[in-house]
């Protein structure tokens, strides 16, 4: 397959580069100046320099068009430099745009790296929570609200497209080897970037993986056969 990735610099789009590249597929990775061109080249990927917030929707739709993608994944962040406003343009607003020029360009596949309980907190706690994870999750909203929402309105803007989408929704993320995973409707924990990116190559190379949003966090079962579960399974933790 040929993927182009929109926040080619950052971790999991590393990740995701280089072992996707070991499996001969051809990855066009979007970053937002030259910092990492050498090393994406290294991994196998092709570079490419275009920032999600000062491109237009035609200038993205125009990338698109040229390279041809068989499916598009958003996973950048603004990682929490510049503020609020940076985040949402970034995280927010720099999908939402990715999503118009998908559509524009007539490509339909598209996955999101969003964040594990991301959700409109009016509605009633997913009743799986445990007492521990929401008081978690009450500590990352409390410290990180401005992120969070960013991601919930990136999620339901692209509920809203007539995009082919995967939603993966990560835990806490750490620099350790991937390993094994839980996908679906997990507790709050943990989990390997290389994970993350693993799920996300299987997850595009599954078609079964389409319209759901999964939890993706560290566990004893591989990526295939969980993969495979929730696509048969239909497992979504979408809550509204």
């Amino acid at each position: 397959m040929r993927f182009l990735i929109f926040g080619g610099g950052g971790l999991i789009a590393r990740h995701f580069a280089r072992n996707a590249s070991k499996l001969d597929h051809k990855v066009v990775s979007v970053i937002r100046n030259d910092t990492h061109w050498a090393d994406l080249e290294e991994m196998g990927a092709t570079p490419t320099v275009l920032s999600l917030e000062d491109a237009s929707i035609k200038d993205m739709e125009d990338l698109i068009k040229k390279e041809k993608p068989d499916a598009v994944i958003f996973s950048a962040g603004a990682g929490g430099k510049g503020g609020p406003e940076r985040t949402r343009a970034v995280d927010y607003e720099g999908s939402v745009k990715v999503y118009e020029a998908c559509q524009g360009a007539g490509v339909k596949r598209l996955l999101l790296v969003s964040a594990f309980d991301v959700r409109d907190r009016s509605n009633p706690v997913p009743e799986w929570y445990t007492k521990e994870d929401i008081e978690a999750c009450s500590r990352v909203w409390a410290a990180i609200g401005h992120y969070m929402q960013a991601k919930y309105d990136s999620e339901k803007a692209l509920r809203e497209t007539k995009l082919d989408y995967t939603v993966l929704r990560p835990g806490h993320l750490l620099n350790e080897p991937a390993g094994g995973c839980h996908l679906g409707k997990t507790r709050a924990a943990s989990v390997s970037r290389e994970t993350v990116a693993n799920v996300l190559l299987a997850s595009a190379l599954d078609p079964q993986t389409i319209g759901l949003t999964f939890n993706v966090m560290d566990g004893t079962e591989s990526v295939d056969k969980e993969i495979e579960r929730i696509g048969k399974e239909k497992v979504d933790v979408w809550t509204g």
